[in-house]
């Protein structure tokens, strides 16, 4: 089946600013900082769960339209370094840590309940639009691997922008650094296993201990979670070296 619309970086530049614009909107509308989006659940389901919603049904439309090949899995399967494995095995380690600490018994079920539906859209919305059409169309034309996913990571980044100016403040430049470093890690969720369905199980489920384990901490967890921050700052750069070392020569999808 042929694409109607070729993989291409304008054509992924053109998705992430219409899901950019879409998602802002209905989170500008509601008139809420940023840092309150999941304080009570009618702020959840209001902000993060509609703004998810709106923009997954835009990116549904979109693949549906253009009909991408290897959107959704890989051609090849490309070699997987020990730091990679070990910044994935880690993910899940900081997951699990981060819900040990929620003091579940204050978590309201109705904010509990938004809160795993923002994870479940983020996970689908955020990875089919970057670790989905936006690898995709930077990989089309034979570009080197090191390219596509390293460019992946600074959109990923950038695409947490608009924070800065919905409450976050200057703090959330330091989203932007941080959301770049983590993009390298959910691409080699996608790399590892060939396909994008556990890079958007990893970031939903990222998360959803996010935001639990941000209005819910137990005393201990705030230092641990600074302190898996930190590791992983040093393993998204790792990875990013790394790709920029040893994956100038490497095609995942061939120039045709």
């Amino acid at each position: 089946m042929r694409s109607r619309i070729a993989p291409s970086i304008a054509a992924g530049l053109a998705a992430w600013l219409a899901y950019t614009v879409i998602a802002n909107a209905v989170q500008a509308s509601a008139g809420v900082p940023y840092t309150e989006w999941f304080k009570t659940a009618g702020n959840a389901w209001r902000i993060g769960v509609l703004s998810l919603a709106a923009g997954s049904a835009f990116l549904v439309v979109f693949v549906l339209v253009t009909r991408w090949d290897h959107l959704w899995r890989d051609p090849v399967r490309l070699p997987v370094t020990k730091v990679m494995k070990v910044a994935m095995v880690l993910w899940w380690v900081a997951i699990a840590v981060r819900l040990a600490g929620v003091r579940w018994g204050e978590v309201p079920m109705d904010l509990l309940a938004a809160v795993v539906a923002s994870g479940v859209l983020v996970g689908f919305a955020e990875e089919t639009l970057f670790r989905g059409i936006f690898l995709r169309g930077l990989r089309e034309g034979g570009r080197a691997e090191s390219s596509a996913a390293i460019w992946t990571a600074v959109a990923f980044g950038l695409f947490h922008l608009p924070n800065v100016f919905m409450g976050m403040g200057a703090i959330g430049l330091v989203q932007v650094f941080l959301a770049a470093v983590s993009g390298s890690l959910l691409y080699v969720f996608r790399r590892h296993f060939g396909a994008i369905l556990p890079a958007m199980v990893a970031h939903g489920a990222w998360d959803i201990s996010t935001f639990l384990a941000g209005g819910f901490p137990a005393p201990w967890l705030d230092v641990t979670s600074l302190a898996m921050q930190v590791v992983f700052i040093v393993l998204g750069l790792w990875v990013l070296v790394g790709l920029y070392r040893d994956d100038r020569g490497t095609v995942a999808i061939a120039k045709a």
